[in-house]
């Protein structure tokens, strides 16, 4: 005996299995969309750190190179106040020098001022002395004629 199923009991089934087949369909589009809008958040919460990191990045880049022009413009200050300090000094060695020139040309003027004089109270002495010589020569082949 075959045993037909009853139309109504099978209609019955159909109609339980179609809701039951409605409500998983339902609940995986629940879940789907679930996923997407985790992963809509997910992908804007990473667009927003990203943008995040590339703000970041450019105060950086702006914060290096404005130390960077600082460096530049102290060692520029630090350069051109050594360049002014070496001009300073000489300018000072220069006339260091030119003083030490001007001492030694006059020491070596009063020097030959001094052996000038020297020399003149020597050959004056001289001259007298050879005055003397003479009188004293004369006084002598006077003494002896007599």
């Amino acid at each position: 005996m075959a045993h037909t199923p009853d139309p109504a009991q099978e209609l019955s089934a159909l109609h339980a299995e179609n809701h039951h087949l409605k409500d998983s369909i339902a609940a995986m589009r629940q879940s789907l969309e679930a996923m997407v809008l985790d992963k809509n958040a997910a992908v804007q919460r990473q667009a927003a750190a990203s943008r995040d990191e590339v703000e970041n990045m450019k105060a950086a880049v702006v914060a290096l190179r404005d130390a960077l022009e600082t460096l530049r413009n102290e060692r520029d200050r630090q350069v051109q106040e050594a360049v002014a300090q070496g001009k300073a000094e000489n300018r000072e060695l220069q006339t260091a020098v030119q003083a030490l020139r001007d001492r030694l040309e006059q020491a070596l003027m009063d020097e030959r001022d001094r052996f000038r004089l020297e020399r003149r109270a020597l050959e004056d002495e001289l001259a007298h002395l050879r005055q003397t010589v003479v009188a004293l020569r004369e006084a002598l082949e006077a003494g002896g004629r007599k």
